[in-house]
């Protein structure tokens, strides 16, 4: 094992309280894909949920019983001069997410090891690529991915490290659903179709051996997990809501200091 590794181990052994703390149960994992716009939050309260992105800032975020959250971009809340200049851009919205982490006490956050000495807190937990530790071979598998390189794998990796069996996917337009769209839920518009290259099959293959996964689409179908309309599994049909009604107006603005998004800065 690196140094480097040695090093990520002690600050993230804090993760060990999370194994199996969630031994056989079912839950939610909510990505920012456009199909977000399609969902009723409500129809979601029945099982803890882990989020990613901006989900935290959806109107309707309290009609979920969302546990944990992850927001695993490196860098993202160090000071300008630590940070990649690709990041420049994010600095209002991560200072917007440092004072949502302040009113969601109650809420566990992972965030990367990168923001150790920016950010923290007792619900503050950091990661770095791999599990804490390896409690059987599932676990050494998963090593040998970057567990916790973007939302999409850090996500399932920690529902999967904390037990639970059965997860629902939603809002992962462009990793679970086909035809794949791209955009988020906080964009203008309901998407742009793309053709995906990484549907994470070999991850994917190593998780399921251990947990079914399902993902929730509003009229689409899956190659790498098992899906289910959102029809079929609430018994009501999708109905649309355009980003301005699921954001505050200040919150819009915000979005709309990064031009990478698609923003119409109105709402109230």
């Amino acid at each position: 094992m690196s140094i480097r590794n040695i090093a990520a181990n002690v600050f993230t052994g804090k993760l060990e309280k999370f194994s199996n703390r969630h031994e056989g149960e079912t839950c939610y994992i909510f990505g920012d894909g456009p199909s977000i716009k399609w969902f009723d939050f409500s129809e979601f309260s029945n099982h803890p949920a882990i989020c990613c992105g901006m989900i935290p800032f959806h109107k309707d975020f309290d009609k979920l019983d969302v546990r944990y959250i992850a927001l695993v971009e490196p860098w993202l809340f160090v000071p300008k001069i630590f940070q990649p200049k690709i990041l420049h851009c994010l600095r209002q919205i991560a200072a917007e997410y440092k004072c949502r982490i302040a009113s969601l006490p109650d809420k566990e956050f992972f965030v990367s090891l990168s923001n150790l000495f920016s950010l923290s807190g007792k619900n503050i937990n950091y990661v770095y690529r791999n599990l804490p530790n390896s409690r059987n071979q599932t676990d050494m598998d998963l090593n040998q991915f970057d567990c916790f390189g973007g939302s999409f794998h850090a996500s399932l990796s920690l529902a999967y490290y904390m037990g639970f069996k059965k997860i629902y996917l939603v809002g992962f337009d462009a990793w679970t659903i086909q035809p794949a769209r791209t955009l988020r839920w906080y964009e203008l518009g309901d998407g742009e179709y793309f053709n995906p290259t990484n549907f994470a099959l070999e991850y994917l293959k190593v998780l399921k051996q251990e947990i079914d996964i399902y993902t929730i689409s509003k009229d689409g179908k899956s190659c790498n997990v098992k899906n289910i309309s959102y029809a079929s599994f609430t018994g009501k049909q999708p109905e649309y809501t355009e980003n301005y009604e699921l954001l505050s107006g200040h919150m819009l603005k915000v979005l709309g200091t990064c031009h990478e998004y698609k923003i119409i800065s109105t709402g109230n």
